[in-house]
């Protein structure tokens, strides 16, 4: 499969599209909830036989999960402190 054209441009330009519908998609976890609806819609459409729509299926939902983890990581990289030690100091401590 040829790489998604995944960007932060496009993901806004998409949960504005759900805001015009329902403004409660301001919220990002009512945005993916959604997205997963979609998604689940889509695929369940889609001519194959059921075994094949459940394995595609299982894929979208770990390459989700995949992103989901990906993106946890790098955020969490970004908000660690400088430094080599992290902790909560309080007077007293030696």
């Amino acid at each position: 499969m040829d790489q998604l054209k995944l960007s932060r441009e496009l993901i806004e330009k998409i949960q504005g599209t759900l805001i015009e519908e329902d403004e409660r998609a301001e919220n990002p976890i009512l945005a993916g909830q959604y997205l997963a609806a979609i998604t689940g819609f889509m695929v369940g459409n889609h001519d194959l036989p059921i075994g094949e729509k459940n394995e595609i299926m299982n894929e979208i939902v770990a390459f989700s999960k995949y992103v989901y983890e990906d993106i946890t990581r790098q955020r969490q990289a970004h908000m660690r402190p400088k430094g080599e030690a992290f902790g909560i100091w309080k007077p007293g401590d030696p």
